[in-house]
């Protein structure tokens, strides 16, 4: 139970000795494939690091509607509503072939907002 221990023999057995502290508690949520929807942010309270799709810029905000997809500027919204820690975009439409202004967007709303990269790995740590 993770607490120190009285041996029969009545030597200590302190747990400290034993195992390495805790990390802290981290947690990660993703969305994609989803339309702009404020009511999911209930679900998202105090994340760490959310993966939120963000197919379009705000020009295209229609479109992402038709489609059930959210722009770069949505994703930060459902990012900043929740107090969520980080937020990683991704899921991006082939149609921009470079995504700085996606970006842009987004720290407009929520200033820790990155760019996903394939290939690239991001730690979940609330510390990084």
């Amino acid at each position: 139970m993770g607490n120190d221990f009285m041996m029969e023999n009545g030597n200590l057995i302190q747990v400290s000795e034993y195992t390495y502290p805790l990390h802290s508690m981290r947690k990660y949520a993703f969305c994609s494939d989803t339309i702009f929807d404020p009511s999911i942010t209930k679900f998202l309270n105090q994340v760490d690091l959310l993966y939120h799709e963000s197919t379009f810029l705000t020009a295209e905000v229609a479109r992402a509607a038709e489609t059930f997809h959210s722009t770069s500027a949505q994703a930060a919204q459902i990012a900043s509503l929740s107090g969520v820690k980080r937020l990683l975009l991704g899921h991006f439409s082939s149609r921009y072939k470079e995504l700085g202004q996606m970006h842009q967007e987004a720290i407009q709303v929520f200033p820790n907002s990155i760019i996903s990269e394939e290939g690239q790995t991001y730690p979940v740590n609330p510390d990084v």
